[in-house]
């Protein structure tokens, strides 16, 4: 399919569900312009996902990105609020870090965040419910529908990602 075809079929894929997506995330968050972001991103990651012509279930496959990208969402909030009330009690203890430690901090975090996005399917989403939901292995298959040998191969494929992202930010994991 040519690329002007592709475009086109997005667009109108786009004109006919925004606006119940948009309601449909705003149900969710309440906040107007929080549900703007989350519904553009979730068409962006449709878009980058690929083309639409094969979708059968636009709406059930717009909720289940939209409601993927608001649960990110609150695990990076989580981190931040964490990493935040660590910050609060080293400093208020006199051991808080220097700046260029918190700066490095924050470079690795952030290198490790865009590599569990970039990693395919569901290998994210396995190693997020891994490690910050405390899941197991069969209750992580069970949830995404897969083998737990599929969830061991996505949890390492995201591991080998936190280390190429350690490595590239400057850290050295330990071999």
């Amino acid at each position: 399919m040519s690329l002007l075809k592709r475009r086109s079929t997005f667009d109108l894929f786009y004109s006919e569900h925004h606006a119940w997506l948009f309601g449909w995330v705003r149900r969710k968050l309440g906040c107007r312009s929080s549900a703007e972001d989350l519904a553009q991103d979730t068409f962006l990651r449709l878009l980058q996902r690929g083309g639409v012509e094969d979708v059968l279930q636009p709406r059930a496959l717009l909720a289940t990105i939209a409601r993927r990208l608001i649960i990110d969402e609150s695990r990076r909030q989580d981190i931040e609020r964490a990493y935040l009330d660590t910050y609060a009690a080293l400093h208020a203890s006199g051991c808080a870090p220097s700046s260029e430690s918190v700066a490095a901090a924050v470079q690795a975090l952030t290198a490790l965040s865009l590599a569990i996005d970039r990693l395919p399917g569901q290998a994210g989403q396995a190693f997020l419910m891994s490690v910050f939901d405390g899941m197991l292995h069969k209750d992580i298959a069970l949830a995404l529908k897969v083998s737990e040998a599929t969830v061991r191969r996505h949890i390492a494929l995201a591991l080998l990602a936190c280390r190429d992202a350690f490595v590239q930010a400057g850290w050295n994991p330990a071999p």
